[in-house]
């Protein structure tokens, strides 16, 4: 069991640091196809997390504008107890209902990426800044998947690609702690396991995030995030059809 879970998070480690998000829409499904339930799965992808987004927002922390990332760090705070509680009340219904679930969600994200494409511009309203971190805080707590709404919102500025994933990386360890003690408060003892297995898989994790990093300096992202969405779409439809 232990070497599927390396595996996994070997590949969803790759693709973090390749395209900048999409760890745990990659990971946490195929953790579940595998037998995890849900809130496990959840806490093993925050582990790697952890790990990919640390070390990816040390390696570009010379991009980070920590003023302009306050306000989007501040913001999932609220919304996070929420997803979490939500994730608590799904956890008693059965596996396959959470496994549908998240591939659901994976589609969801991935049609609104797909059509909700707006022109990188200087600055959006504030209001959209709400509304993103609000969701993205929810998925979070709800199924570890709040990065996506990020990646959207930074996308949609002119900045250039380098900051832009610095950003993500630094708001995306932000919220790692928040979400750990809510797992670890509604599930108990079962979380701290998980996250030990995610653990034992540091050297995979690290091998990972630097070969996704490296594979930016010799493929284009015209080429990986295609790739990357034709992997997500099929992962997302396994969930809700294999169950």
């Amino acid at each position: 069991a232990w070497l599927l879970v390396a595996a996994i998070l070997l590949a969803s480690s790759v693709l973090q640091g390749a395209v900048g998000f999409a760890s745990g829409l990659f990971g946490i499904p195929l953790l579940m196809l595998i037998g995890i339930a849900l809130p496990e799965a959840v806490a093993i992808s925050l582990v790697a997390a952890a790990v990919q987004n640390g070390t990816a927002a040390w390696q570009l922390r010379r991009e980070i504008d920590f003023r302009a990332a306050l306000r989007p760090m501040l913001i999932p705070f609220a919304t996070l107890p929420l997803g979490a509680l939500a994730l608590w009340w799904l956890g008693r219904e059965s596996k396959d209902a959470a496994s549908q679930l998240v591939g659901v969600v994976v589609l969801a994200i991935l049609a609104v990426q797909w059509f909700l494409r707006i022109p990188p511009q200087p600055r959006l309203h504030p209001a959209w800044e709400w509304l993103t971190f609000s969701v993205a805080g929810f998925l979070l707590g709800l199924c570890g998947m709040g990065g996506p709404p990020m990646a959207l919102w930074a996308m949609a500025h002119d900045w250039p690609m380098r900051r832009a994933r610095a950003f993500l990386y630094y708001l995306f360890i932000t919220g790692l702690p928040l979400q750990a003690l809510l797992l670890w408060l509604f599930f108990g003892a079962s979380i701290l396991r998980a996250m030990l297995l995610g653990l034992a898989a540091l050297p995979v994790l690290v091998v990972g995030i630097y070969a996704g990093l490296a594979l930016t300096k010799v493929a284009p992202d015209r080429v990986l995030r295609p790739a990357a969405t034709a992997v997500l779409l099929l992962i997302g439809a396994s969930s809700i059809v294999l169950r």
